[in-house]
């Protein structure tokens, strides 16, 4: 049993492991999506109270310690996550009290009431005389009000209480919390490690579907609607794309589709404006590799002024992508600007 969770986490997890008897009040563990840091650290707050750990870190999952974290009732840990994250990984949530009893959508930052009731924790001694452990995540998608609690909470933190801190973007954490915490980069795997990984699950046509989330091996496995556009939306949207500057206005307006989850179309547009400006620059497509001659056609005659006007607005709407927008609007005036640039 070893204490990585995935393959290419080994090092990352010896370098958790040696921090086991020095560790800081805060740890900021950060490395992009899909790639299961959430899944290590977690494994690493649970070994930190294990009461009989292996050599390398890895709890026993047999003692008391053990058996309490895997049941989500051991006293020394508190959760702070979205909701959001917690309910696939079947780690309790607790909705604020003005939570709406109807509501269809969950919750995707972290909210005020969850630092706060982290009080009463952070006052009493550990049940079981070690560390006492909270583990926040995303730490990149913290509600401002929540975020000051928490700084309180880490700028004074009681003894032998370390706060673990997980963020897919490290850019998007604010600065106050990261000056606070050590920070611990999470390298994502090669594209030979992450390929070999998603074929030993059994996924068809795994190379394609790996090329297609960027090289992020878990992110080919993305179930929530939220994030993943349907096939025949995909589909539409890279049809556009293709015809570059020879799509007109009609074909835009026409056949955006009326329903999609605004924060995936704007995954997907920033993709491909990550390979767009990679083609530009003389390099070959990371997520769209079949895609390079018609990126090449799209670019001729293009300026550099105007491709990155474009590929700063894509920019913009995946920031503004989780707020209350209308997606199919966002999306045509995106289109369209995208041709505009082109031409």
């Amino acid at each position: 049993m070893a204490l990585a969770v995935y393959p290419w986490q080994v090092e990352l997890a010896r370098e958790l492991h040696a921090m086991r008897d020095r560790l800081p009040n805060g740890l900021l563990v950060y490395g992009p999506r899909g790639i299961g840091t959430f899944e290590l650290v977690h494994a690493f707050a649970k070994s930190l109270l294990c009461e009989h750990p292996d050599s390398d870190g890895a709890p026993c999952g047999q003692c008391k310690g053990c058996v309490m974290a895997r049941a989500y009732t051991h006293p020394d840990i508190r959760y702070v996550v979205s909701e959001a994250e917690a309910l696939p990984r079947q780690i309790p949530f607790e909705a604020p009290d003005n939570a709406s009893a109807d509501r269809k959508n969950l919750y995707r930052e972290i909210l005020i009431h969850q630092p706060r009731a982290l009080a009463d924790f952070l006052t009493i001694k550990s049940h079981q005389g070690g560390v006492r452990i909270v583990l926040v995540y995303p730490a990149d998608k913290i509600r401002a009000e929540a975020a000051a609690s928490l700084l309180k909470s880490l700028e004074e933190p009681p003894e032998q209480t370390v706060f673990l801190l997980v963020a897919d973007e490290l850019d998007h954490v604010l600065p106050t919390i990261r000056s606070r915490c050590r920070l611990v980069r999470a390298t994502p795997p090669s594209f030979e490690q992450a390929l070999a990984w998603v074929e030993q699950q059994g996924v068809e046509r795994a190379e394609v579907r790996l090329q297609e989330v960027g090289g992020m091996p878990l992110a080919v496995f993305e179930s929530d609607p939220h994030l993943t556009l349907a096939p025949d939306v995909e589909a539409h949207f890279l049809s556009v794309l293709r015809m570059g500057k020879a799509a007109d206005n009609d074909v835009i307006i026409g056949n955006v589709p009326r329903d999609f989850p605004l924060p995936a179309a704007a995954l997907f547009f920033s993709r491909w404006a990550w390979d767009l400006a990679g083609v530009y620059a003389g390099m070959q497509p990371r997520y769209f590799p079949e895609e390079l001659e018609p990126m090449r056609q799209s670019l001729d005659g293009v300026t550099p002024a105007k491709l990155y006007q474009w590929i700063n607005s894509v920019r913009d709407v995946r920031q503004a992508s989780g707020h209350t927008l209308n997606a199919r609007v966002v999306i045509e005036q995106l289109l369209l600007a995208y041709v505009r640039a082109l031409k």
